[in-house]
């Protein structure tokens, strides 16, 4: 796992250190873990592609619905799981494991920046749940401060049949949310949890949702199935995890 030099490692490590005295350890290193180390060894062929997302009674009904859910968790899980996908890359060398998710049926993607960090562009492989495999086309924005990369993959006719919508509205604290992600290279493991708090200008959110080593760059959702976050790092055993609010991107630029 490389180190991430972004303000997310620097909060996490104070924490650390505030939390020392209580002998709390973190299951991620206390830093960004989404890059886990990972040496691919059963290569599969690249898919080709063929072509080149006011009053008290309305505010206590919008808090009512942040809360409630509508529809099964089961169901949102089903729905959404086969638009996140696995992202392995590397150095020339070495092979590094992450997430990422796609947000419109055109194969805009996100994930964070730390997954990619310090790899090669061509070198990545995007792989879909049911085994597909894809290059990225374009990047079209990387933030390494703010732990983030918008990319659209070179997809094809491969269908996204649902593709994550990014949420509205912001999220509240205490609200119930979800989490899709490979951790140790564990395809769609779900995790469920609560907002617990909005740090660093409400750009990054805090979570009890946890977040593992290959977890990292996967999308934190609402029980509407919107995505709120990207999921960027965990501190085990005190159930401190962190994303990226997704709100702090943008993301209505590219979707047009």
């Amino acid at each position: 796992m490389l180190k991430s030099k972004n303000k997310y490692v620097i909060i996490v490590f104070s924490l650390l250190l505030i939390m020392s005295a209580h002998n709390l350890s973190s299951c991620s290193g206390g830093s960004p873990s989404g890059r886990r180390s990972h040496q691919k060894t059963n290569s599969k062929n690249y898919s080709t592609p063929t072509t080149d997302r006011q009053n008290s009674k309305n505010s206590s009904q919008k808090s009512n619905n942040t809360t409630t859910s509508t529809i099964p968790l089961s169901k949102l899980y089903n729905k959404l799981k086969p638009s996140v996908f696995l992202v392995y890359t590397s150095d020339g060398k070495n092979g590094f494991q992450g997430s990422g998710f796609f947000i419109s049926k055109n194969g805009l993607a996100v994930s964070n920046y730390h997954v990619f960090e310090g790899t090669s562009q061509g070198l990545e492989i995007i792989e879909t749940l049911d085994g597909n495999q894809f290059k990225i086309r374009e990047v079209l924005e990387k933030n390494k401060e703010n732990d983030y990369i918008i990319f659209r993959v070179n997809i094809g006719n491969y269908n996204i049949a649902n593709p994550i919508p990014v949420v509205s509205q912001t999220a509240q604290i205490g609200e119930d949310v979800f989490a899709i992600g490979n951790p140790r290279g564990l395809e769609s493991t779900l995790s469920k949890g609560i907002v617990s708090a909005f740090r660093e200008d409400n750009t990054l959110i805090q979570t009890t949702t946890e977040i593992t080593h290959g977890s990292s760059g996967g999308p934190l959702l609402n029980m509407k199935g919107e995505v709120i976050g990207i999921t960027t790092a965990g501190l085990g055993e005190a159930n401190l995890n962190f994303a990226v609010n997704i709100k702090s991107l943008n993301l209505y630029r590219f979707l047009k």
